[in-house]
């Protein structure tokens, strides 16, 4: 098994994350920019809080463990996540501490399946950092990312057949003018009486699309204590279990597997696909 990474080097990483892939490390070390980016966006892209209970103890607060995972692996990997105003997040680069401005927030629900926050750096340089569902990303990329989709697309497979929950992550580059008047409009869309959902979708689709990709993350997706065993005994008592998920097919069958919901016996496993209400085709 390969060694697990040594982060005594950053004097700020959770001594409880564990990787083994020494590599990355590197890569993120040597200033490659696309690894730096990368890691920049977990660190900026996200809802959580920050506490320091004791003096260069950081603590994180995440609403899902998965959103904890990934800026956690930011913070090990050098682009620590420190703090946040309503108008700032401050993260600490390879050392360094950064202030971005916060120019917006564009949430996640499960319709959009992707969030995004468009920030201002310390030189003046707008960006857009969005991180979501692989087949939604997909659908707003630049077309110069076409090799690299291929390249992730396979990752992002190998990833799911192993049972892992996958994001991929996206950033754009804003033109000052753009920015104006998209604010202007954002402003105007956030305070209307009537259709302020409808005035701010239309603007988060104007602005999320030609988007270059970054890549793509898998966390493994730990079970509770119990939770096998119990599907198990309520499948013996013939009570008929239902499960909605919103993951890659490949996902939802290998934790169906882990969790004993769906067994090596079963015979006709089929997937029931269904349109939503705006023509999206989803699968249950």
């Amino acid at each position: 098994k390969a060694q697990r990474v040594d982060f005594s080097w950053n004097q700020l990483a959770d001594p409880k994350f564990i990787f083994h892939d020494y590599s990355l490390l590197e890569t993120v070390k040597e200033g490659n920019p696309e690894a730096q980016a990368f890691f920049r966006l977990l660190a900026l892209c996200h809802t959580v809080m920050a506490e320091e209970k004791k003096e260069g103890e950081l603590n994180y607060q995440a609403q899902s463990p998965d959103e904890g995972a990934l800026v956690t692996a930011a913070r090990n990997f050098g682009f620590v996540f420190w703090s946040r105003t309503p108008e700032t997040i401050t993260v600490i680069e390879m050392g360094k501490k950064v202030s971005y401005q916060l120019l917006a927030v564009l949430d996640f629900n499960n319709v959009r399946k992707r969030m995004s926050v468009i920030v201002r750096n310390p030189e003046g340089k707008m960006t857009l950092y969005c991180k979501g569902a692989d087949t939604i990303i997909y659908e707003r990329l630049h077309p110069s990312c076409n090799k690299l989709k291929e390249v992730t697309m396979g990752h992002l497979n190998e990833y799911a057949g192993d049972g892992l929950r996958t994001l991929a992550l996206a950033y754009k580059d804003l033109e000052e003018s753009y920015m104006e008047r998209w604010m202007e409009r954002h402003h105007e869309a956030s305070t209307a009486m009537e259709g302020r959902e409808e005035g701010l979708n239309q603007l988060y689709e104007d602005i999320e699309k030609d988007m270059m990709l970054l890549g793509a993350t898998a966390v493994e997706d730990k079970l509770q204590d119990g939770v096998p065993q119990t599907i198990e005994q309520l499948a013996k008592a013939d009570m008929k279990i239902w499960v909605l998920t919103g993951d890659k097919q490949e996902t939802a069958e290998n934790i169906g597997y882990s969790c004993n919901m769906l067994r090596d016996e079963m015979k006709e496993i089929f997937i029931i696909a269904a349109n939503t209400a705006d023509g999206v085709k989803e699968e249950l």
